[in-house]
Formats: structure tokens, sequence, C-alpha cells
């Protein structure tokens, strides 16, 4: 149902487009001259205007300009008993969305009021969506004062003025970092910040396509050109077109596809699967772990020339227990922010809850510590985050884990000191101290996520 304001003369015509628009579910309001169609519109806008082009006291033009100058944006169809090709012209450049001649079809009408009314729908929409995206890249915050974090913020914002040229190549980022550390946030702050914000942002995890499938995920493939290509299917190098590719988790990448990424890294080409022609390749690559890939090219398990490569430009984020009074900035910046959600009022944070937060080691980072505020402040009732509303001691706190790992003592009298205990209880405790966080355990243990697996079925844990 929409309100559509009729400003036509003519008793009849008026009276007629009322009962069709009425027929239709839509509320109808008259008038017949500019005087009382600037009335109308002003006591109430309405979502359409049907404009006559002849009235007394001027024409349709002087009521669209009149309308302007109000500031009133609606549609517009303009109705006349004088449709020549230089009144139409006139109305469209006004702004018109459609012009209709009389003698009217009521049917016509109606058809023509629905389409322009789907129209404004679709229009609004796509207005909607794209404020909201610009929220989103706005809310888009690195929140930090230790100078590592402005060290990358700072290396961030370079990255992101720097105009694209496919000829020479894709632009490329490794964002290095522990889980949990802002990855993605960092990859998201350069696209939302580089010339382009508005075009696709395609995120990859990089250990959830199967190796047998990453190269026409990320490629994209022919009709025939496998066993299930039923058809057609573009990559996903090519739905981010022009935007950003952001590959997390890297260093999961298979062997094989690593080689054809680094062609289109160097080329700014690639070839769907199955396909001769190559496409050209117009996108910006950001590349995560939170691997040693370092080590992965020692071991033979990354491609040396792609890391080299990937390091056209490289961020470090560094952990949270590294990071000071970050850890404060961070939390009044989320709880903020759930409050605000949740609509629940600000809590103080005691003393005493600050000590605890700043001797905890952080094994999940940014991320464990926004769960963690979330979770408080969803449960409090208080007030207040006393310290067992963060029951950090379920972890370790950072100083007590690095007295414990000074060193390494072994009884050979009386201990168990073959190699698959030491191994279990080396085991054991790396996931102590990342609780149970498996990216973060096989990082620190130098292996891969599913290596790690392997590993821990072995051992029974």
């Amino acid at each position: 149902m929409a309100d559509i304001l009729v400003v036509d003369d003519e008793e009849n015509v008026s009276y007629s487009l009322q009962l069709a628009l009425k027929r239709a579910k839509h509320d109808c309001r008259l008038a017949d001259s500019l005087r009382t169609a600037v009335e109308a519109y002003g006591r109430q806008s309405p979502d359409l205007v049907l404009l006559d082009m002849q009235l007394p006291d001027g024409n349709g033009i002087d009521v669209m300009r009149r309308m302007h100058e109000d500031g009133l944006e609606v549609p517009v169809i303009v109705i006349t008993a004088f449709g020549t090709v230089a009144t139409a012209v006139a109305a469209m450049k006004e702004g018109a969305v459609d012009f209709l001649q009389k003698p009217l079809s009521m049917e016509e009408v109606c058809l023509a009021v629905d389409r322009c009314l789907e129209n404004r729908r679709i229009r609004n929409q796509l207005d909607a969506y794209q404020e909201a995206q610009r929220r989103e890249s706005g809310e888009i915050q690195i929140i930090g004062e230790c100078p590592a974090i402005k060290t990358a913020l700072s290396v961030a914002q370079k990255i992101a003025t720097v105009p694209h040229d496919p000829a020479g190549g894709l632009l490329s980022t490794l964002v290095l970092g522990e889980t949990g550390t802002g990855k993605e946030v960092i990859a998201r702050y350069i696209h939302h910040h580089c010339l382009r914000p508005d075009r696709p942002f395609v995120q990859v995890n990089c250990t959830a396509i199967p190796e047998n499938l990453f190269e026409a995920e990320l490629f994209g493939h022919e009709k025939g050109s496998f066993t299930d290509a039923k058809g057609r299917k573009k990559g996903l190098l090519e739905t981010a077109h022009e935007g950003t590719l952001f590959l997390d988790e890297i260093g999961d990448m298979p062997l094989t596809t690593q080689a054809k990424l680094l062609v289109a890294l160097e080329r700014g080409r690639f070839r769907r699967l199955g396909a001769t022609a190559e496409r050209v390749a117009s996108v910006r690559v950001i590349a995560a772990t939170n691997s040693d890939l370092q080590a992965k090219v020692d071991r033979g398990d990354f491609r040396a020339d792609l890391y080299y490569r990937l390091k056209m430009f490289a961020i470090d984020l560094v952990p949270l227990r590294d990071r000071g009074d970050d850890v404060f900035l961070l939390t009044d910046y989320f709880v903020q922010q759930f409050c605000r959600k949740l609509h629940k009022p600000v809590p103080f944070i005691p003393p005493e809850t600050q000590d605890r937060m700043r001797r905890y080691a952080w094994p999940g980072n940014v991320r464990e510590l926004r769960n963690e505020l979330q979770r408080a402040i969803l449960l409090n009732e208080t007030g207040a985050l006393e310290p067992e509303s963060l029951p950090l001691e379920r972890g370790m706190a950072h100083a007590e884990v690095e007295h414990s790992t000074n060193g390494l003592a072994f009884n050979f009298e009386t201990d168990d000191c073959s190699l698959a205990t030491v191994e279990r209880k080396l085991f054991e405790a790396a996931l102590r101290y990342t609780r149970g966080n498996v990216s973060e355990t096989a990082r620190l243990l130098g292996l891969t996520r599913g290596g790690l697996r392997h590993k821990m079925d072995k051992l029974n844990l």
C-alpha cells in the first residue's frame, strides 16, 4: 500500500484515478492546482505523485521544481493531454520517472504505478545495503597504542593506498600472527581504506577446502573439466574481481595450488581448470597465517618463491600478552560495544580484575578477550566485573608460563624418560597452555593442524 498524490484539475480524471488506485489497495489524495499540490505534500510527503502537466495556476514542471526546492524527492509520473516529445523530454529532465498520455487507460496507470513503486523499493533496499556497508567499514578499527600495533597500522595504511596495476602482477600482502590477533581485521581494514572499497571482499579459509577441490574453487572450472563439473563455474579469484581476496591460513594451501597461485601473482593472469584461454586477474591478495612459514619453507611444506612473493608487503601482529596496557583499551572498546548492543549499563572493572587481566597470558589473544567480555557482560547482574566474572584461572598467567618453561629437568633414575612419555607430556602442556586451541598448539609445536591431530590420535589425547 502506498500514499499517492494525484494532481489534476479535471474532476472526472481525478475521480477515476482515485477509484482505480483504491481498488489497487493504495491511499489516494487529490489536488487540483499548483497551490493545493504544495499544501498537500507539505502536510504529508507522498510515496508517489501522479502529475498533470496543465494546471490553472502553472504547470507540472513548476510543481516538480517546487518539490525539488522543498527537498521532496519522490517519484513522479507525468500525465497530460498534450503529449509531445518536447513535453516528455522536459518532464524527464526535471526527474519524472514515467510519462502517460490522456485519455488514460486505468490498467496502464496501475501497471506504471506498480512498476514505479517496485523500482523505488529496490532502490531503497540498495541504499540501505550501501549504508550498512559504509557503517561496517567505519566500524573497522585497530585499537591499540603499543609501538608494534602503531607500526602495523602505519604499514596497513600505506599498503591500502598503493595503486593497482594488473600488468605488473597482483598486489600481495602477508599478515602474520597468532590465532586471534586480528589478521582478518587488518585485512578488512586495508580493503576498506583502499581505492576500491565498494568492490568485493572474498574470504577463503584454506583449511576448509579439500585438497582435490582447491584449484577448482580458487580458479574456477569449465564444464566437464572433471567428473562432477556439471557446468562452468567462476572461481574465488574471479569473484573478487577488482576487490580483495583474503586467503586465511595460507600455510595449509596444497603445494600444487601454490605453484598456480604464484603464476597468477606474478603475471596477473590465470586459467580456469579445463580452459585453454587465460583470464586477467585484477585483485588484491592478502594472505594470513598463524604458522611459521619460514619453517615450512625449510621443511619443504611451502614454496619458497611463493613465500617471498607474498612478503612483498608484510605485517606482523604481536600477541596480546606483549601489548601491555592495550588490553585495557580493547576492554573499554568491547565493553562499550556490548553494553550498547545489549542495552545494559557499563560495568565498573575493579583493580583486582584488572590485575588478573594484566597477568593472564591470553593464549586466544584479542578474540579470547572479546568472547570473555561478551559472556561476562551478558551474565553480569551486579554492575561490576569482579575477578570471578572472568574465570581466567583456567589458563596460566603469563609470568607463570615463562617461569615454568625456563628449563627442563629429567631424573633418569626415577622418572619415565622415554621419548613417548616426554612427547606426551609436551603435547599435554601445550594443549593446556592454549586451552585446547588446535591451531595455536600446532603453531607452538611447529606442526600443521593435520600433523597435530595425527599425533593427538596416536597419543590418545
